[in-house]
């Protein structure tokens, strides 16, 4: 023991515990003395049990519970005590992180997501919730791996052949991976397979004939339209979930955004940094 008190690492932990509970002792308040641990608290420790065993937590496991709680909680006031999260990237960003889970919270509150407000909200943007267009259709494509001018080639094979039955147009194409006959296929299947801008096309043009040529990503096709079935808005109920989830993401929007602004307002922000275009730069440099 006489040994260890001689030791030099020994004085520096006990000269750094003795300033700890020096800096502990002159930074507290009586208020700040207290943690209570009421009703409420229990009930979450339990609840947060319950969810990962499967079952509700003992009687020496609840006390081992709060025992844990109440040694967080007066780690948590001594290291806020000593500044401890000042510039601690981890806790700023966990600490705006329930910032933003309260302005959720209080979108709840302020525009309760209602039968009543989500029709209001259904009636303003009901068209986000029509249905594709429906199309029943043929098609073949000119591609720049098989021709010099994709487009060229396309209009000569439907001026030569445009009155051909489809079945006939077929090995007029090139080959291609995607189905020649596309039966009960809707737009966003289209988007997907085909890119937006053949998709586009195909809701202003003619039916049942070979048009063309219209344009992908692949390369130029010809087009017959046995039928094209235009978006319908569905009744209320049938998308009142979907309706539901956009409307409460919009309002929790517009919750944090009208938080952040309040509180923004408050704050005289100056940037007074003067390397910005600089560092761009570089990293502009390094791509």
């Amino acid at each position: 023991m006489k040994k260890l008190i001689k030791e030099p690492l020994f004085h520096f932990f006990l000269l750094g515990a003795l300033l700890f509970i020096i800096y502990s002792q002159v930074n507290k308040s009586d208020a700040e003395q207290d943690i209570v641990v009421d009703n409420a608290d229990i009930e979450h420790m339990a609840e947060l049990w319950r969810l990962q065993w499967q079952r509700p937590p003992n009687a020496d496991e609840l006390q081992g519970l709060i025992d844990k709680y109440v040694n967080q909680e007066v780690l948590y006031r001594e290291a806020l005590k000593m500044n401890l999260d000042h510039n601690d990237e981890i806790v700023k960003r966990r600490l705006a992180q329930k910032m933003e889970f309260l302005g959720q919270d209080l979108s709840g509150l302020v525009a309760p997501a209602s039968e009543e407000n989500l029709m209001a909200y259904f009636e303003e943007h009901k068209e986000d919730y029509a249905t594709p267009y429906q199309y029943n259709l043929y098609q073949v494509v000119f591609t720049t791996d098989h021709h010099k001018n994709p487009t060229n080639k396309a209009k000569a094979i439907l001026e030569q052949y445009g009155s051909l039955d489809s079945n006939d147009m077929k090995p007029k194409g090139d080959s291609f991976y995607l189905d020649f006959a596309l039966r009960d296929t809707d737009a966003f299947y289209l988007n997907r397979e085909f890119g937006e801008q053949f998709t586009k096309q195909l809701e202003t043009l003619p039916t049942e004939k070979w048009v063309g040529p219209v344009s992908s990503g692949y390369g130029e096709h010809l087009v017959y339209i046995e039928s094209r079935t235009p978006p319908e808005i569905p009744p209320f109920k049938e998308v009142m979930k979907e309706v539901k989830r956009n409307y409460e993401y919009q309002m929790e929007r517009e919750s944090k955004e009208a938080i952040m602004k309040a509180l923004k307002d408050s704050y005289n922000v100056q940037i007074t940094a003067d390397n910005i275009e600089e560092i761009t730069s570089k990293n502009m440099a390094q791509k």
